[in-house]
């Protein structure tokens, strides 16, 4: 009897070994199949809120370009102003990031910042001139074309017939899926279609065969291909497969006297791949990606912050002052503006993008920094620290003291602000106040619920 309670004993915990794994297993599938529903729902509910602001776009083009009234025209221009801010939120939150959209950018950006700078010269009394409305018939020509576009990607997403998750595996970093799907192919179309009529220009971005605007002070000599591998070699500061391969450049002439970049690819050690912006004059490293995804987080945002700070430092950078850090998918992106005499220059501000799993480093964005640097007189401010506490809402609770920084306001002009970090409720915001008149310049959202969208601040604000 008892030889035959060993034959079974081994039998029975192999059973419970297995239904355990069974068990483990199922949970695991209906874990990973419940986020993968949340994700295709989050995607199709911008999607759904992107198309509603097309349509409120293009309603409010075609009645501006139709009314005579001044009351109703400012009303429209606002209205405008914040429904294109609203569709680049959106645009945001859709799988997106590594698809070429400039064209989308610009036309969203370009409505945003005309609706913005005619509605306030109408409320000073002016009135909008020829070049006005024509450039306004322009972009109310893209706003047709953008909100028929997106209706024809709604007939297909709307009933199913292509799904988000496909667009998601071809648009991450790791590109797991195939070249393109229909919703890729469409926005690909809408790209071509939003092309800017003559005289407009597109948002620089880092794409090969593009250029950025021309920085505001020389970064340096001239050098050659070969000089801008050395820079890229002292950058990363880690092994690589072979050498960087070059893969194209912008205004390699100068006949744009524009911001010219070397364009490169790499790959670590472990295969991952790796792109470089390396500038024809200077040859700094403007800009770098790594295309690996992050799967843990074992770091924390003050770890990571002197992580980014110490690389900062060995790059040669100046000193400057954590302005904002906004977590991506395990990546954690932390901007930092130079200081200047005890001021935060944020027009200069600084990306440095670092993995949560190992602290290593899977961006940078300098792009500001080398564009806008140029020297500045600052001034003393006229408010007090306690002055630019009391000009802020009493509803607002700080949470830190408030500092000087240097930003771009609406009109693109730099202003010395006092800014305020605190919170309501849950919501936490950056307030900036003029260091100089007191008056409330910007306000920014920068944690709560719903979280604020990961799209690029306006130039000089920080995030």
């Amino acid at each position: 009897m008892s030889t035959q309670r060993g034959v079974v004993w081994p039998y029975l915990l192999l059973s419970v070994a297995l239904l355990g794994a069974l068990s483990f297993g199922w949970y695991q599938t209906r874990q990973k199949n419940q986020l993968a529903l949340d994700a295709e729902n989050k995607y199709m509910s911008s999607f759904h809120k992107l198309k509603w602001t097309s349509e409120n776009m293009e309603e409010r083009t075609a009645k501006l370009m139709a009314t005579n009234d001044t009351r109703l025209q400012q009303s429209l221009l606002a209205d405008l102003r914040v429904s294109s801010a609203q569709a680049v939120e959106e645009m945001s939150v859709l799988p997106f990031a590594t698809l070429n959209t400039t064209g989308i950018e610009s036309y969203l950006n370009t409505l945003q910042n005309r609706a913005d700078e005619l509605h306030d010269k109408l409320a000073q009394g002016g009135s909008l001139t020829t070049a006005d409305w024509s450039q306004m018939a322009d972009l109310r020509r893209q706003s047709v074309t953008f909100e028929r576009e997106l209706s024809s990607l709604l007939g297909l997403v709307g009933t199913n017939h292509i799904r988000w998750a496909d667009t998601v595996r071809v648009t991450s970093p790791a590109q797991s899926g195939s070249a393109a799907t229909p919703i890729t192919q469409s926005v690909v179309q809408m790209e071509k279609a939003l092309t800017p009529p003559p005289g407009a220009t597109q948002t620089p971005g880092p794409t090969p065969g593009e250029s950025l605007p021309a920085p505001k002070m020389s970064p340096g000599a001239r050098v050659d291909a070969t000089t801008a591998v050395k820079a890229i070699k002292a950058f990363v500061d880690l092994p690589l497969q072979g050498e960087p391969t070059f893969t194209g450049s912008s205004d390699p002439a100068d006949k744009g006297r524009a911001f010219s970049l070397y364009f490169f690819s790499a790959k670590k050690a472990n295969g991952t791949p790796l792109d470089f912006g390396v500038s024809i004059h200077g040859g700094h490293v403007i800009y770098m990606i790594d295309g690996r995804p992050v799967r843990d987080k074992r770091f924390t945002v003050s770890q990571l912050a002197d992580k980014a700070a110490q690389m900062l430092r060995r790059w040669g950078y100046p000193e400057g002052r954590l302005i904002s850090t906004a977590e991506n998918d395990g990546t954690l992106i932390l901007d930092f503006a130079p200081l200047e005499t005890g001021v935060a220059v944020e027009p200069e501000t600084i990306k440095v993008m670092l993995a949560m799993d190992n602290a290593e480093l899977v961006g940078f964005d300098a792009r500001n920094y080398w564009i806008n640097r140029h020297p500045r007189t600052m001034g003393a401010p006229a408010l007090s620290e306690t002055d630019a506490r009391q000009r802020v809402s009493p509803r607002l609770q700080l949470e830190a003291s408030p500092a000087l920084s240097l930003v771009v306001d609406r009109r693109r002009q730099e202003r010395l602000v006092w800014a305020v970090r605190g919170r309501v409720d849950d919501q936490r915001f950056r307030v900036f106040i003029d260091a100089r008149t007191g008056q409330e310049v910007d306000i920014q959202r920068i944690a709560g619920d719903p979280a604020p969208p990961m799209n690029e601040p306006r130039a000089g604000t920080g995030a």
